[in-house]
Protein backbone atom coordinates (compact mmCIF):
# COMPACT_ATOMS: atom_id res chain seq x y z
CA UNK A 1 0.00 0.00 0.00
CA UNK A 2 1.24 3.73 -0.98
CA UNK A 3 -0.42 6.84 -0.87
CA UNK A 4 1.16 10.41 -1.76
CA UNK A 5 0.86 13.69 -0.57
CA UNK A 6 2.80 17.31 -2.18
CA UNK A 7 4.89 18.55 0.39
CA UNK A 8 2.74 21.82 0.58
CA UNK A 9 0.09 19.58 1.58
CA UNK A 10 2.25 17.68 4.37
CA UNK A 11 0.66 18.97 7.33
CA UNK A 12 -2.82 18.22 6.06
CA UNK A 13 -4.72 15.37 6.96
CA UNK A 14 -4.11 11.97 4.66
CA UNK A 15 -6.17 9.78 2.58
CA UNK A 16 -5.60 6.09 2.48
CA UNK A 17 -6.16 4.75 -1.52
CA UNK A 18 -7.30 1.23 -1.84
CA UNK A 19 -5.18 -1.61 -1.62
CA UNK A 20 -5.00 -2.47 -5.30
CA UNK A 21 -2.53 0.58 -5.68
CA UNK A 22 0.25 -0.32 -7.02
CA UNK A 23 3.92 1.13 -6.65
CA UNK A 24 6.29 1.15 -9.02
CA UNK A 25 9.95 1.21 -7.58
CA UNK A 26 11.65 4.03 -8.44
CA UNK A 27 14.96 4.27 -10.45
CA UNK A 28 18.09 5.45 -7.87
CA UNK A 29 17.98 9.30 -7.84
CA UNK A 30 21.83 10.71 -9.12
CA UNK A 31 21.49 13.91 -7.53
CA UNK A 32 21.88 15.47 -4.03
CA UNK A 33 19.22 15.73 -1.52
CA UNK A 34 19.69 19.47 -1.22
CA UNK A 35 17.80 19.79 -4.62
CA UNK A 36 14.74 19.28 -2.99
CA UNK A 37 15.28 21.19 0.17
CA UNK A 38 18.61 23.65 1.41
CA UNK A 39 20.58 21.44 3.86
CA UNK A 40 21.81 23.30 7.27
CA UNK A 41 25.31 24.52 7.09
CA UNK A 42 26.67 23.64 10.24
CA UNK A 43 29.56 21.55 9.55
CA UNK A 44 30.29 18.07 10.95
CA UNK A 45 32.66 17.51 14.01
CA UNK A 46 35.92 15.88 13.87
CA UNK A 47 35.19 13.25 15.83
CA UNK A 48 31.84 12.55 13.95
CA UNK A 49 32.28 9.79 11.40
CA UNK A 50 29.24 7.44 9.73
CA UNK A 51 29.40 3.85 10.24
CA UNK A 52 29.63 2.95 6.26
CA UNK A 53 31.57 -0.14 6.86
CA UNK A 54 30.80 -3.26 8.43
CA UNK A 55 31.03 -2.91 11.54
CA UNK A 56 33.69 -5.59 13.06
CA UNK A 57 31.45 -9.08 14.77
CA UNK A 58 29.15 -11.70 13.43
CA UNK A 59 27.43 -10.57 10.18
CA UNK A 60 23.63 -11.67 9.71
CA UNK A 61 23.69 -10.99 5.47
CA UNK A 62 20.28 -10.63 3.27
CA UNK A 63 17.98 -10.23 6.11
CA UNK A 64 14.03 -9.77 4.81
CA UNK A 65 13.07 -6.39 6.14
CA UNK A 66 10.12 -5.08 6.90
CA UNK A 67 8.66 -1.95 7.94
CA UNK A 68 6.34 1.35 7.55
CA UNK A 69 7.88 3.79 5.90
CA UNK A 70 7.61 7.55 5.14
CA UNK A 71 9.65 8.57 1.65
CA UNK A 72 10.90 11.34 -0.41
CA UNK A 73 9.74 11.56 -4.34
CA UNK A 74 9.91 14.34 -6.67
CA UNK A 75 7.97 17.07 -5.42
CA UNK A 76 6.03 14.67 -2.74
CA UNK A 77 6.40 12.46 -0.11
CA UNK A 78 4.79 8.79 0.24
CA UNK A 79 4.09 6.17 2.86
CA UNK A 80 4.31 2.51 2.57
CA UNK A 81 4.38 -0.99 4.10
CA UNK A 82 7.79 -2.01 2.94
CA UNK A 83 7.59 -5.38 2.54
CA UNK A 84 11.10 -7.21 0.85
CA UNK A 85 14.01 -4.85 1.73
CA UNK A 86 17.34 -5.91 2.45
CA UNK A 87 18.29 -6.25 6.44
CA UNK A 88 21.48 -6.80 8.17
CA UNK A 89 22.71 -7.21 11.94
CA UNK A 90 25.72 -7.25 12.83
CA UNK A 91 26.86 -8.56 16.48
CA UNK A 92 29.52 -6.70 17.29
CA UNK A 93 32.67 -7.62 19.04
CA UNK A 94 32.08 -4.87 21.77
CA UNK A 95 29.21 -6.26 22.83
CA UNK A 96 26.51 -3.34 20.57
CA UNK A 97 24.32 -4.64 18.04
CA UNK A 98 24.72 -2.56 14.44
CA UNK A 99 21.72 -1.94 12.41
CA UNK A 100 21.93 -1.82 8.53
CA UNK A 101 20.04 1.17 6.51
CA UNK A 102 16.98 0.89 9.36
CA UNK A 103 15.73 4.21 6.83
CA UNK A 104 14.13 2.40 4.59
CA UNK A 105 13.63 4.70 1.91
CA UNK A 106 17.17 5.99 1.97
CA UNK A 107 18.00 3.61 -0.76
CA UNK A 108 16.72 6.10 -3.29
CA UNK A 109 19.70 8.47 -2.97
CA UNK A 110 22.76 6.72 -1.50
CA UNK A 111 24.32 3.96 -3.09
CA UNK A 112 26.41 3.04 -0.33
CA UNK A 113 24.19 2.72 2.98
CA UNK A 114 24.89 3.32 6.41
CA UNK A 115 24.49 1.47 9.92
CA UNK A 116 23.31 2.82 13.27
CA UNK A 117 24.36 1.63 16.48
CA UNK A 118 22.56 -0.03 19.34
CA UNK A 119 24.05 -0.43 23.09
CA UNK A 120 22.91 -3.66 24.87
CA UNK A 121 19.73 -3.14 27.74
CA UNK A 122 19.75 -6.42 29.22
CA UNK A 123 17.09 -9.12 28.44
CA UNK A 124 17.70 -9.24 24.40
CA UNK A 125 17.08 -5.48 24.60
CA UNK A 126 19.23 -2.92 22.88
CA UNK A 127 18.39 0.80 22.54
CA UNK A 128 20.09 3.44 19.75
CA UNK A 129 20.17 6.38 21.14
CA UNK A 130 19.64 9.31 18.89
CA UNK A 131 20.66 11.56 17.01
CA UNK A 132 23.82 9.06 15.35
CA UNK A 133 24.91 11.00 12.07
CA UNK A 134 23.76 8.90 9.43
CA UNK A 135 25.58 9.84 6.26
CA UNK A 136 27.16 12.18 4.40
CA UNK A 137 25.80 13.48 1.00
CA UNK A 138 28.33 15.48 -0.98
CA UNK A 139 29.64 16.65 2.68
CA UNK A 140 26.56 17.88 4.18
CA UNK A 141 25.72 15.91 7.24
CA UNK A 142 22.12 14.00 7.29
CA UNK A 143 21.49 12.56 11.29
CA UNK A 144 19.25 9.75 11.65
CA UNK A 145 16.71 11.40 15.07
CA UNK A 146 13.96 9.65 17.02
CA UNK A 147 10.28 10.71 16.01
CA UNK A 148 6.83 10.26 16.82
CA UNK A 149 3.64 10.64 15.09
CA UNK A 150 1.71 14.22 16.28
CA UNK A 151 -2.09 13.85 15.37
CA UNK A 152 -2.49 17.40 15.79
CA UNK A 153 0.23 17.79 13.02
CA UNK A 154 -1.02 14.84 11.05
CA UNK A 155 2.71 13.68 10.58
CA UNK A 156 5.57 12.45 12.45
CA UNK A 157 7.67 15.29 14.48
CA UNK A 158 11.28 15.24 15.92
CA UNK A 159 12.45 14.43 19.29
CA UNK A 160 15.45 16.56 20.24
CA UNK A 161 16.91 13.02 22.27
CA UNK A 162 15.05 9.94 21.76
CA UNK A 163 15.53 6.30 22.32
CA UNK A 164 14.29 3.37 20.01
CA UNK A 165 14.16 0.27 21.46
CA UNK A 166 14.82 -3.68 19.87
CA UNK A 167 14.60 -6.84 20.55
CA UNK A 168 17.27 -9.39 19.14
CA UNK A 169 16.59 -12.81 19.66
CA UNK A 170 17.26 -16.11 17.38
CA UNK A 171 18.38 -13.95 14.78
CA UNK A 172 15.65 -11.68 14.49
CA UNK A 173 15.30 -7.66 14.71
CA UNK A 174 12.03 -6.78 15.90
CA UNK A 175 11.70 -3.21 17.09
CA UNK A 176 9.57 -2.21 20.13
CA UNK A 177 6.93 0.67 20.55
CA UNK A 178 5.53 2.94 17.93
CA UNK A 179 8.18 5.78 17.78
CA UNK A 180 10.25 6.26 13.71
CA UNK A 181 13.65 6.24 13.08
CA UNK A 182 13.84 9.30 11.03
CA UNK A 183 16.25 11.71 8.50
CA UNK A 184 16.76 14.78 9.34
CA UNK A 185 19.33 17.68 8.50
CA UNK A 186 22.05 19.15 10.88
CA UNK A 187 19.39 21.81 12.68
CA UNK A 188 17.28 18.70 13.11
CA UNK A 189 14.94 19.32 10.24
CA UNK A 190 12.86 16.51 9.11
CA UNK A 191 13.92 15.26 5.37
CA UNK A 192 10.72 13.50 4.99
CA UNK A 193 12.17 9.85 5.14
CA UNK A 194 11.04 8.03 8.76
CA UNK A 195 10.21 4.37 9.00
CA UNK A 196 8.60 2.43 11.84
CA UNK A 197 7.68 -0.86 13.30
CA UNK A 198 10.67 -2.67 11.65
CA UNK A 199 11.61 -6.43 11.93
CA UNK A 200 14.51 -8.11 9.90
CA UNK A 201 14.26 -11.85 9.86
CA UNK A 202 16.20 -14.15 8.19
CA UNK A 203 15.46 -14.83 4.64
CA UNK A 204 14.94 -18.72 3.92
CA UNK A 205 13.87 -18.41 0.40
CA UNK A 206 16.21 -19.86 -2.12
CA UNK A 207 16.90 -18.72 -5.97
CA UNK A 208 16.38 -21.43 -8.47
CA UNK A 209 20.18 -20.93 -10.57
CA UNK A 210 21.11 -22.17 -13.75
CA UNK A 211 23.98 -21.69 -16.28
CA UNK A 212 24.18 -23.07 -19.65
CA UNK A 213 27.35 -25.14 -18.99
CA UNK A 214 24.43 -27.34 -16.60
CA UNK A 215 21.44 -27.15 -18.79
CA UNK A 216 20.36 -26.48 -22.12
CA UNK A 217 18.82 -23.28 -22.30
CA UNK A 218 17.01 -22.18 -24.93
CA UNK A 219 16.34 -18.57 -25.50
CA UNK A 220 13.19 -17.43 -26.20
CA UNK A 221 11.39 -13.49 -27.28
CA UNK A 222 9.18 -12.62 -25.25
CA UNK A 223 6.72 -9.84 -26.49
CA UNK A 224 4.24 -7.79 -24.01
CA UNK A 225 2.17 -5.10 -23.78
CA UNK A 226 3.95 -1.75 -22.86
CA UNK A 227 1.07 0.61 -22.96
CA UNK A 228 -2.21 0.99 -21.00
CA UNK A 229 -3.48 3.46 -23.43
CA UNK A 230 -3.18 1.41 -26.34
CA UNK A 231 -3.15 -2.53 -26.17
CA UNK A 232 -1.53 -2.68 -29.15
CA UNK A 233 1.59 -1.89 -28.66
CA UNK A 234 3.72 -3.97 -27.52
CA UNK A 235 8.07 -4.75 -26.08
CA UNK A 236 9.78 -7.44 -26.17
CA UNK A 237 13.35 -8.85 -24.55
CA UNK A 238 15.19 -12.14 -24.57
CA UNK A 239 14.05 -14.78 -21.87
CA UNK A 240 15.70 -18.27 -21.30
CA UNK A 241 13.58 -21.16 -20.89
CA UNK A 242 14.64 -24.69 -19.55
CA UNK A 243 12.50 -27.77 -20.66
CA UNK A 244 13.80 -30.62 -18.04
CA UNK A 245 10.81 -33.94 -18.35
CA UNK A 246 7.57 -32.70 -17.01
CA UNK A 247 9.19 -29.06 -15.90
CA UNK A 248 9.72 -26.15 -17.32
CA UNK A 249 12.09 -23.41 -16.17
CA UNK A 250 11.70 -19.12 -16.78
CA UNK A 251 14.49 -16.96 -16.59
CA UNK A 252 16.75 -13.52 -17.13
CA UNK A 253 12.96 -11.45 -15.89
CA UNK A 254 15.17 -9.27 -14.10
CA UNK A 255 18.02 -7.89 -15.13
CA UNK A 256 20.49 -8.03 -12.48
CA UNK A 257 19.08 -12.00 -11.38
CA UNK A 258 20.12 -12.89 -14.98
CA UNK A 259 20.70 -16.39 -13.78
CA UNK A 260 17.73 -17.15 -11.56
CA UNK A 261 14.55 -18.94 -12.84
CA UNK A 262 11.18 -19.73 -11.86
CA UNK A 263 9.75 -23.11 -12.43
CA UNK A 264 6.71 -24.10 -13.66
CA UNK A 265 4.66 -27.79 -15.14
CA UNK A 266 3.87 -29.17 -18.05
CA UNK A 267 0.51 -30.79 -18.45
CA UNK A 268 -1.89 -30.98 -21.41
CA UNK A 269 -0.31 -28.60 -23.41
CA UNK A 270 0.00 -25.77 -20.80
CA UNK A 271 2.79 -24.51 -18.89
CA UNK A 272 1.75 -23.31 -14.91
CA UNK A 273 3.79 -20.92 -12.85
CA UNK A 274 3.05 -20.50 -9.73
CA UNK A 275 3.60 -17.05 -8.45
CA UNK A 276 5.60 -16.12 -5.49
CA UNK A 277 8.65 -17.04 -6.81
CA UNK A 278 12.21 -15.95 -5.35
CA UNK A 279 14.74 -14.67 -7.75
CA UNK A 280 17.20 -13.19 -5.19
CA UNK A 281 18.96 -9.99 -3.99
CA UNK A 282 18.74 -7.01 -6.13
CA UNK A 283 21.15 -4.30 -4.89
CA UNK A 284 19.88 -1.61 -7.08
CA UNK A 285 16.23 -1.60 -5.15
CA UNK A 286 17.97 -3.13 -1.88
CA UNK A 287 15.54 -5.62 -2.00
CA UNK A 288 14.10 -9.14 -2.25
CA UNK A 289 13.04 -10.33 -5.55
CA UNK A 290 10.05 -11.93 -6.54
CA UNK A 291 8.00 -12.73 -9.40
CA UNK A 292 4.30 -12.41 -8.87
CA UNK A 293 1.12 -13.23 -11.08
CA UNK A 294 -1.83 -11.47 -11.15
CA UNK A 295 -5.19 -10.28 -14.29
CA UNK A 296 -4.11 -7.20 -15.52
CA UNK A 297 -6.53 -4.11 -15.41
CA UNK A 298 -5.57 -0.81 -16.40
CA UNK A 299 -6.04 1.84 -13.62
CA UNK A 300 -7.05 5.25 -14.60
CA UNK A 301 -7.56 6.35 -11.18
CA UNK A 302 -4.24 6.00 -8.54
CA UNK A 303 -1.54 7.94 -10.37
CA UNK A 304 -4.18 10.55 -12.68
CA UNK A 305 -3.04 8.99 -15.90
CA UNK A 306 -3.90 4.87 -16.66
CA UNK A 307 -1.20 2.57 -15.87
CA UNK A 308 -1.21 -1.33 -15.58
CA UNK A 309 -2.80 -2.55 -12.40
CA UNK A 310 -2.95 -6.48 -10.71
CA UNK A 311 -5.74 -8.73 -9.15
CA UNK A 312 -2.69 -10.71 -7.74
CA UNK A 313 -3.40 -14.36 -8.16
CA UNK A 314 -1.91 -17.92 -7.69
CA UNK A 315 -0.19 -18.73 -10.74
CA UNK A 316 -0.06 -18.09 -14.53
CA UNK A 317 -1.03 -20.54 -17.15
CA UNK A 318 0.64 -20.59 -20.49
CA UNK A 319 -1.06 -22.41 -23.92
CA UNK A 320 2.10 -24.45 -25.72
CA UNK A 321 1.68 -24.34 -29.51
CA UNK A 322 4.82 -26.97 -30.31
CA UNK A 323 3.79 -26.70 -33.87
CA UNK A 324 4.39 -22.66 -34.06
CA UNK A 325 7.26 -23.05 -30.40
CA UNK A 326 5.65 -20.09 -28.75
CA UNK A 327 4.13 -20.07 -25.24
CA UNK A 328 1.10 -17.81 -25.12
CA UNK A 329 -0.68 -16.26 -21.51
CA UNK A 330 -3.90 -14.43 -23.04
CA UNK A 331 -5.02 -10.71 -21.70
CA UNK A 332 -5.31 -10.23 -18.81
CA UNK A 333 -2.66 -12.84 -17.66
CA UNK A 334 -0.04 -10.93 -16.19
CA UNK A 335 3.76 -11.33 -14.31
CA UNK A 336 5.45 -8.47 -12.40
CA UNK A 337 9.33 -8.45 -11.15
CA UNK A 338 8.57 -6.91 -7.74
CA UNK A 339 10.47 -6.63 -4.24
CA UNK A 340 8.49 -8.90 -2.10
CA UNK A 341 5.92 -11.42 -2.35
CA UNK A 342 3.10 -9.90 0.03
CA UNK A 343 2.96 -5.88 -1.63
CA UNK A 344 2.73 -4.66 -5.16
CA UNK A 345 6.48 -2.55 -5.31
CA UNK A 346 6.85 -2.89 -8.94
CA UNK A 347 10.21 -3.48 -11.32
CA UNK A 348 8.93 -4.93 -14.31
CA UNK A 349 6.05 -5.80 -15.93
CA UNK A 350 4.66 -8.78 -18.78
CA UNK A 351 1.24 -8.04 -19.75
CA UNK A 352 -0.11 -10.70 -21.86
CA UNK A 353 3.28 -12.28 -22.17
CA UNK A 354 3.90 -14.59 -25.38
CA UNK A 355 7.37 -16.61 -26.04
CA UNK A 356 8.55 -17.46 -29.48
CA UNK A 357 11.62 -19.49 -29.47
CA UNK A 358 14.70 -17.31 -30.86
CA UNK A 359 16.87 -19.21 -33.33
CA UNK A 360 20.43 -18.40 -32.96
CA UNK A 361 22.81 -18.36 -35.00
CA UNK A 362 26.68 -17.15 -35.39
CA UNK A 363 26.60 -13.36 -36.61
CA UNK A 364 28.69 -10.20 -36.77
CA UNK A 365 27.34 -7.60 -34.67
CA UNK A 366 26.62 -4.05 -36.07
CA UNK A 367 28.94 -1.32 -35.32
CA UNK A 368 28.10 0.87 -32.41
CA UNK A 369 27.15 4.39 -32.60
CA UNK A 370 29.58 6.15 -31.40
CA UNK A 371 30.44 9.83 -32.51
CA UNK A 372 32.34 13.00 -31.24
CA UNK A 373 29.49 14.71 -29.57
CA UNK A 374 29.39 11.47 -27.13
CA UNK A 375 32.89 12.17 -25.64
CA UNK A 376 32.70 14.54 -22.69
CA UNK A 377 37.09 14.96 -21.30
CA UNK A 378 37.39 17.25 -18.71
CA UNK A 379 40.94 17.51 -18.10
CA UNK A 380 41.15 19.93 -15.13
CA UNK A 381 39.25 17.17 -13.02
CA UNK A 382 41.27 13.90 -14.92
CA UNK A 383 38.06 12.31 -16.26
CA UNK A 384 35.78 11.52 -19.55
CA UNK A 385 32.42 10.50 -20.17
CA UNK A 386 31.39 8.00 -23.11
CA UNK A 387 27.68 7.85 -24.36
CA UNK A 388 27.25 5.08 -27.00
CA UNK A 389 24.52 2.72 -28.58
CA UNK A 390 25.23 -0.70 -28.95
CA UNK A 391 23.01 -2.09 -31.25
CA UNK A 392 21.03 -5.68 -30.84
CA UNK A 393 21.23 -6.23 -34.25
CA UNK A 394 23.53 -7.80 -36.84
CA UNK A 395 25.13 -6.26 -39.89
CA UNK A 396 22.54 -7.42 -42.08
CA UNK A 397 19.58 -5.82 -39.62
CA UNK A 398 18.90 -9.56 -37.95
CA UNK A 399 17.84 -9.50 -34.18
CA UNK A 400 20.89 -10.79 -32.19
CA UNK A 401 20.39 -12.34 -28.75
CA UNK A 402 21.49 -9.42 -26.08
CA UNK A 403 21.91 -11.23 -23.18
CA UNK A 404 24.74 -12.83 -25.69
CA UNK A 405 26.40 -9.17 -26.58
CA UNK A 406 29.29 -7.80 -24.62
CA UNK A 407 30.99 -4.36 -25.74
CA UNK A 408 34.77 -3.44 -25.04
CA UNK A 409 36.36 -0.09 -24.90
CA UNK A 410 39.35 0.99 -26.40
CA UNK A 411 42.35 3.43 -24.76
CA UNK A 412 44.39 4.21 -28.24
CA UNK A 413 44.78 0.72 -29.73
CA UNK A 414 44.71 -0.91 -26.20
CA UNK A 415 41.56 -2.90 -24.97
CA UNK A 416 40.80 -1.06 -21.46
CA UNK A 417 40.17 -3.06 -18.12
CA UNK A 418 38.21 -1.53 -15.43
CA UNK A 419 39.76 -2.58 -12.45
CA UNK A 420 37.82 -2.75 -8.98
CA UNK A 421 39.99 -0.68 -7.06
CA UNK A 422 39.23 2.60 -9.11
CA UNK A 423 35.90 1.35 -9.90
CA UNK A 424 33.86 0.63 -6.63
CA UNK A 425 30.85 -0.93 -7.58
CA UNK A 426 32.52 -3.86 -9.47
CA UNK A 427 34.04 -7.15 -7.51
CA UNK A 428 35.96 -8.34 -9.97
CA UNK A 429 38.37 -6.68 -13.11
CA UNK A 430 35.66 -6.09 -16.30
CA UNK A 431 36.92 -5.97 -20.11
CA UNK A 432 34.60 -7.50 -21.36
CA UNK A 433 30.98 -5.47 -20.60
CA UNK A 434 27.87 -7.19 -21.24
CA UNK A 435 25.41 -5.10 -22.80
CA UNK A 436 22.81 -4.68 -19.90
CA UNK A 437 25.46 -4.55 -16.83
CA UNK A 438 25.34 -1.53 -14.36
CA UNK A 439 26.93 -0.57 -12.10
CA UNK A 440 24.53 -0.34 -9.30
CA UNK A 441 26.58 1.21 -6.70
CA UNK A 442 28.49 4.22 -8.18
CA UNK A 443 27.48 4.39 -11.82
CA UNK A 444 30.01 4.29 -13.83
CA UNK A 445 28.83 2.06 -16.02
CA UNK A 446 24.56 1.97 -16.86
CA UNK A 447 22.47 2.21 -19.52
CA UNK A 448 19.34 4.18 -19.84
CA UNK A 449 16.70 3.96 -23.19
CA UNK A 450 19.35 1.72 -24.67
CA UNK A 451 21.78 4.56 -24.61
CA UNK A 452 25.03 3.55 -22.88
CA UNK A 453 27.09 5.76 -20.52
CA UNK A 454 30.77 4.74 -19.02
CA UNK A 455 33.24 6.85 -16.83
CA UNK A 456 36.93 7.07 -17.31
CA UNK A 457 39.27 8.66 -14.51
CA UNK A 458 41.65 9.49 -17.36
CA UNK A 459 42.44 11.87 -20.08
CA UNK A 460 45.47 10.34 -20.80
CA UNK A 461 44.74 9.17 -24.76
CA UNK A 462 44.54 10.16 -28.29
CA UNK A 463 41.52 8.26 -29.17
CA UNK A 464 39.20 6.04 -27.34
CA UNK A 465 37.00 3.21 -29.42
CA UNK A 466 33.71 1.14 -28.73
CA UNK A 467 33.51 -2.52 -29.99
CA UNK A 468 30.78 -4.77 -30.20
CA UNK A 469 31.50 -8.63 -28.90
CA UNK A 470 28.49 -11.68 -30.01
CA UNK A 471 29.02 -14.81 -28.77
CA UNK A 472 26.28 -16.77 -29.92
CA UNK A 473 26.42 -20.13 -32.29
CA UNK A 474 29.55 -21.65 -30.21
CA UNK A 475 31.37 -18.53 -32.15
CA UNK A 476 33.44 -15.26 -31.24
CA UNK A 477 32.47 -12.53 -33.82
CA UNK A 478 33.39 -8.72 -33.22
CA UNK A 479 32.52 -5.51 -34.65
CA UNK A 480 34.70 -2.73 -35.70
CA UNK A 481 35.90 -0.55 -33.46
CA UNK A 482 34.43 3.05 -33.47
CA UNK A 483 37.20 5.66 -32.59
CA UNK A 484 36.81 8.91 -31.46
CA UNK A 485 39.28 11.20 -30.80
CA UNK A 486 40.53 13.13 -27.42
CA UNK A 487 39.83 17.00 -28.57
CA UNK A 488 42.30 17.91 -26.57
CA UNK A 489 44.99 15.28 -25.48
CA UNK A 490 46.93 16.42 -22.36
CA UNK A 491 49.02 13.55 -21.40
CA UNK A 492 50.93 12.54 -18.08
CA UNK A 493 51.08 15.79 -15.99
CA UNK A 494 54.83 15.88 -14.68
CA UNK A 495 55.56 17.41 -11.42
CA UNK A 496 58.59 19.71 -11.57
CA UNK A 497 61.17 19.21 -8.56
CA UNK A 498 60.51 21.54 -5.47
CA UNK A 499 56.92 23.00 -6.93
CA UNK A 500 54.73 23.52 -4.15
CA UNK A 501 51.34 23.66 -3.51
CA UNK A 502 49.35 26.44 -4.64
CA UNK A 503 45.59 25.01 -3.92
CA UNK A 504 43.92 21.62 -4.00
CA UNK A 505 40.34 21.62 -5.13
CA UNK A 506 37.87 18.64 -4.74
CA UNK A 507 35.64 17.33 -7.24
CA UNK A 508 32.42 14.96 -6.91
CA UNK A 509 32.49 12.00 -9.64
CA UNK A 510 29.99 14.08 -11.71
CA UNK A 511 32.87 16.72 -11.94
CA UNK A 512 30.45 19.22 -8.60
CA UNK A 513 33.41 20.68 -7.12
CA UNK A 514 32.60 20.42 -2.77
CA UNK A 515 33.58 22.29 -0.24
CA UNK A 516 35.79 20.07 1.40
CA UNK A 517 36.74 16.75 1.15
CA UNK A 518 34.49 13.65 1.96
CA UNK A 519 35.52 11.51 5.20
CA UNK A 520 33.76 8.59 3.04
CA UNK A 521 33.51 7.63 -0.61
CA UNK A 522 35.19 7.61 -3.57
CA UNK A 523 36.13 11.62 -4.97
CA UNK A 524 38.89 13.39 -7.24
CA UNK A 525 41.03 15.87 -5.67
CA UNK A 526 42.68 18.52 -8.01
CA UNK A 527 45.96 19.95 -6.84
CA UNK A 528 47.81 22.87 -8.62
CA UNK A 529 51.40 23.45 -8.24
CA UNK A 530 53.58 27.01 -8.02
CA UNK A 531 54.86 26.46 -11.62
CA UNK A 532 51.55 25.44 -13.17
CA UNK A 533 51.20 21.86 -13.13
CA UNK A 534 48.26 20.02 -12.03
CA UNK A 535 48.10 16.92 -10.62
CA UNK A 536 44.75 14.32 -10.45
CA UNK A 537 44.24 11.88 -8.08
CA UNK A 538 40.77 9.33 -7.25
CA UNK A 539 40.76 9.14 -3.39
CA UNK A 540 38.81 6.22 -1.55
CA UNK A 541 38.38 6.63 2.01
Amino acid sequence: MKRTITLITLVAALLIPSMASAQRMPAKASMRLSQFKAPAAAPVLAEEEPIMDVPEGTLYDNMYATSFAYGLGWGDIYIQNVDGGIGKVVEGTDGSLYIYNPISQGYIWFSILPWIKAEPAGDGKYVVTLPQLYILDYGDPYYAYCMHYEEDEGMPVVEEEGQIEFTWENGVLTQLGDKFIGLCDATADWFYMADQHIVYTPQTDEPIIMHDDEYYIQSYTMTYLSDPTDLTKTKDCIVDVVIDGEDIYMGNLNGNNYDSFIKGTLADGKATFPSRQYLGVDDYYNGHIYVLTGDAFVDTETYGSPVFNYNLNDEIVFTIDEEARNIVAEWPAAMVTNVGPNTLSIINDYVAPGLVAFDEFPATPATPIFTDEDLMVNNSAGWSVLHFTIPTEDTNGYKINENKLYYNIYLDDQVFTFDPEDYIGLTSAMTDIPYKFEDNINFDIYMNNGRHTVYLYTTNYKKVGVQSIYTAGDEVNRSQIVYVNNPTPTGVNELATGAQVVNTRYYDLTGRQLPTAPSTGLYLQLTTYSDGSISTVKVKK
